[in-house]
């Protein structure tokens, strides 16, 4: 005589199936921002190689990094012209300004360029990302040496000043679109050019 399944091992086996399936979601669910933020933290580091390149073949910062540097403002798409130099960001289109895919706001982080492409001419700064924050939030903010002497000194990174041991440092929001304190922001989902380390031990 065969022995059918009783109602209990049903339950038993669907509560399993059910908890697989719930892991699995969630982890596929992750995937599309953790491509996004390394896709971000990609950007953060090519600006910071552009702009030390660029230190490293004038001698000099360009007067127009010098001014947006260390503030809110970050590369906009006057400090980021530039970098066109050295093959980052801004290069001419037909005779005018503008950035590669990134339109007229600067270098801005993945989430802020898929707004941006998707409104086209009528975006602006002031649009609202979908996932936090400003089109002008999510531009990628930076600071440079400008003593010469290795270390970037009083950084502002989300109401936190830090020392950085480096030739430029270069730092954007996570998804959300806020700047947190640099404690704080590694633990969620900011992203940096440079490493804890290079805030050690610097005076």
């Amino acid at each position: 005589m065969k022995k059918g399944f009783t109602l209990l091992e049903l339950l038993v086996v669907v509560g399993i199936l059910g908890i697989l399936m719930a892991v699995l979601i969630g982890a596929f669910s992750k995937a599309p921002r953790k491509a996004e933020k390394a896709k971000c933290q990609e950007l953060v580091f090519n600006v910071a190689t552009a702009l030390t390149t660029l230190f490293d073949e004038n001698g000099a910062w360009p007067q127009a990094l010098i001014k947006n540097h260390n503030t809110e403002q970050g590369l906009d798409a006057t400090a980021a012209y530039p970098l066109a130099k050295v093959g980052m960001s801004l290069t001419k289109n037909d005779g005018s300004r503008r950035t590669s895919g990134l339109d007229k706001f600067g270098v801005i982080s993945p989430w802020a360029q898929l707004v941006v492409k998707a409104r086209g001419s009528s975006a602006s700064e002031s649009d609202k990302v979908p996932s936090g924050g400003t089109v002008r939030d999510h531009r990628i903010r930076y600071a440079l040496d400008l003593d010469g002497d290795g270390v970037i000194e009083s950084v502002k990174v989300g109401g936190e000043t830090l020392n950085i041991r480096a030739t430029a440092a270069v730092w954007c929001c996570g998804a959300d679109g806020k700047i947190e304190t640099y404690k704080l922001g590694q633990r969620k989902d900011d992203v940096y050019s440079w490493t804890y380390g290079q805030t050690q031990g610097v005076k």
